[in-house]
C-alpha cells in the first residue's frame, strides 16, 4: 500500500503506524469543523498534523467541503495546514 485513506475517527498517527513499510496517509479532518470558529479549527488541524508527524501526510477532509462552508472558514484552514510546521521544522 502506498496511500491509505484515514477518517476523521481515526488517528492519522495510528493510522500511519498500520502501514507496512514506505506510504502515508491522507485525511482526517471532519468537514464540520469548519463550521465552528477559526480557533477549533487551528487546534483541531495541528492536533492531526501534530499526531501524522512530518512526512507520509496529506490533510485533506474526510468527506469534503460542506456547501454553507463559509469562504473564510475553508481559507483558514488552507492556511493553518500551509503555515503549520513541525518541531525543527522552518
Amino acid at each position: 500500500v502506498d496511500m491509505a485513506e484515514g477518517r476523521e475517527r481515526i488517528a492519522a498517527g495510528r493510522a500511519k503506524a498500520g502501514l507496512e513499510g514506505p506510504g502515508g496517509v491522507q485525511g482526517n479532518l471532519d468537514p464540520g469543523v469548519l463550521f465552528g470558529s477559526q480557533e477549533s479549527i487551528k487546534d483541531r488541524a495541528e492536533e492531526i498534523l501534530k499526531k501524522a508527524g512530518p512526512t507520509g501526510h496529506v490533510m485533506n477532509l474526510g468527506h469534503g467541503i460542506e456547501a454553507a462552508t463559509s469562504e473564510e472558514n475553508a481559507g483558514f484552514f488552507i492556511e493553518t495546514v500551509r503555515n503549520y510546521r513541525h518541531e525543527g521544522q522552518e
